[in-house]
């Protein structure tokens, strides 16, 4: 369950938090806040790294930027834009060109299609015909009543 003190110490901590990030502008903490300071040591821990940061980044030097530092700025993300547009633009020429590819190939292949239906057949040997023979190019059978008279005549 929720615990009220367990909330108002949440609130505590945030509000001396907040104060601390603030501390110039903020003045000193009440006797409260530094009582919770006191007993808190998630909260000393905040204390003690904001202070040490503070230190720390006191003791860089800050360059002021000078009067041209705005448009070489300016002028290098322009730059980069070109780039990435120019690189963008040639990319862009690919699907264009894929799909004249693609019709190209599609008339060449029906051109092909075509030409190979109507070509003329190659001639075959006149020697052995049946083995080279297709099952819808086979020689006309002989009638049944050609067959019977031929074998009369064997006998």
């Amino acid at each position: 369950m929720w615990s009220l003190t367990r909330l108002r110490q949440h609130d505590a901590c945030r509000c001396l938090r907040d104060l601390l990030e603030d501390a110039p502008a903020a003045g000193v903490p009440s006797a409260e806040q530094q009582a919770h300071l006191a007993g808190c040591t998630e909260c000393q821990a905040f204390a003690d790294d904001l202070l040490m940061s503070r230190a720390i980044l006191r003791d860089v030097p800050v360059a002021a930027p000078g009067p041209w530092f705005a448009p070489r700025v300016m002028a290098a993300i322009a730059a980069r834009e070109a780039e990435l547009r120019q690189s963008l633009e040639a990319w862009a020429a690919v699907p264009r060109f894929a799909a004249r590819l693609t019709w190209i190939s599609a008339v060449a292949l029906l051109l092909a299609a075509g030409w190979l239906y109507e070509s003329p057949k190659f001639a075959q040997p006149s020697g052995n015909q049946t083995a080279a023979e297709s099952i819808f190019d086979s020689p006309q059978s002989q009638a049944a009543d050609d067959v019977l008279p031929s074998m009369e005549k064997a006998q």
